[in-house]
């Protein structure tokens, strides 16, 4: 009895062990192709995971290397294909970058980051607006499981920015086909008016946005819709007041209404901004423009002079003071360049400092002309027209 126990013990297990190696070689046998596709994903993975360390450290030829070692043994990495179209971004070879990120939407139709990027690249770079237009509806139709674990993560958040980046990004597309579909024409218009409704949809979800603002009111200010167009640069304007483009526009808008003070004093905004910037280029342009409507202001003026002169006083009324910027240039021996620039806002000096960009940027912040934009009434006559001024 005690020898059939022992024997048991033995053979048992042996027995055992190699039905299990027998199972293995056959299995082996029969899913050979499972077996090998499995070591090249672990092959893959180092390859992928020396790629990203690449990238990272911003070797990009190495990245580039490992990456298409990677993706040869685990094409269905979806991020490295991903991470590979933006290094070939990188080196505006933008075909190559589409291919990337379309073979990785393949594998992953829900990679939101992927497809956005897919569609800036489309957009922006090839001038395929209707391919970004296409993405970007994607990610808006796109729905995914959310979580919100407080304090440590929260898709809910990062879907509704992407969402919101989505509609900004489907309002640029949409303007950029206007802009190739030819000034004044039914078409383009359509396209503007698309693209205001892609934006209005993006500031539903982030209305303390410059870009957003910025570009809504770009949009409406070509489509002739003024009163909404001023609101909205006034509104770029108090999210950042330092950004010179909103206060030209809003400058060109405000002459346009015949409001040259207005435009006047934006303009100088938008110059001391620049100067700052140290753009000669755009100064120079931005000056150019301000010359004619200090032209045109003056003009006016004295017409107005004219006219009050020849009515009853009962008819003049005092004009309200507004904030008056201008810049000038002293000589200094101490500055380098023989020259140093001197800010007067509302009568004070304040010299070129941290102080004076502290002061510009509270200051420029306040948006005069958006109470004249309150209570405008658009003309149907300007109304879908597109401003030659502009």
């Amino acid at each position: 009895m005690r020898f059939l126990k022992k024997l048991f013990k033995k053979t048992v297990p042996k027995v055992i062990a190699g039905i299990f190696v027998l199972i293995f070689l056959l299995s082996v046998f029969v899913f050979w192709g499972w077996y090998v596709k499995q070591i090249n994903k672990v092959f893959g993975l180092y390859y992928v995971y020396k790629g990203d360390k690449a990238y990272k450290a911003h070797k990009l030829e190495k990245a580039i290397s490992f990456y298409k070692q990677g993706l040869e043994k685990y094409p269905e990495h979806s991020l490295a294909r991903c991470n590979l179209g933006n290094i070939y971004v990188k080196y505006e070879d933008y075909f190559s970058a589409v291919e990337q990120y379309e073979e990785a939407l393949k594998y992953d139709p829900k990679f939101i980051v992927c497809r956005m990027n897919l569609g800036i690249v489309s957009a922006e770079k090839l001038s395929d607006f209707d391919k970004a237009i296409r993405e970007y509806q994607t990610v808006i139709d796109t729905r995914r499981v959310t979580v919100h674990i407080p304090l440590i993560f929260d898709s809910v958040k990062s879907t509704r920015e992407n969402k919101t980046i989505a509609w900004y990004n489907m309002g640029l597309a949409y303007r950029g086909k206007a802009i190739m579909t030819g000034e004044k024409t039914h078409a383009a218009n359509d396209y503007l008016q698309k693209a205001i409704e892609a934006y209005k949809k993006a500031l539903k979800r982030k209305k303390h946005s410059y870009n957003i603002n910025y570009n809504y009111a770009l949009a409406n200010h070509i489509m002739g819709n003024y009163k909404e167009a001023g609101l909205a640069y006034c509104r770029a304007i108090e999210e950042e007041p330092m950004a010179f483009d909103a206060h030209y526009n809003l400058a060109i808008l405000l002459k346009k209404i015949g409001r040259m003070k207005e435009s006047q004093e934006e303009l100088e905004k938008s110059m001391l901004i620049v100067n700052a910037q140290q753009d000669p280029y755009i100064a120079k342009y931005i000056f150019d423009v301000y010359s004619q409507v200090v032209e045109k202001s003056t003009i006016n003026e004295r017409y107005k002079t004219t006219q009050r002169a020849t009515a009853p006083e009962s008819q003049v009324k005092e004009g309200m003071e507004t904030p008056h910027i201008v810049s000038e240039e002293v000589e200094n021996e101490d500055d380098p360049l023989g020259v140093n620039h001197i800010t007067y806002v509302n009568g004070k000096v304040v010299a070129d400092s941290e102080e004076a960009d502290k002061f510009m940027k509270k200051s420029f912040r306040k948006c005069p002309a958006k109470k004249i934009f309150e209570e405008y009434e658009e003309d149907s006559l300007y109304n879908g027209r597109y401003s030659k001024d502009f």
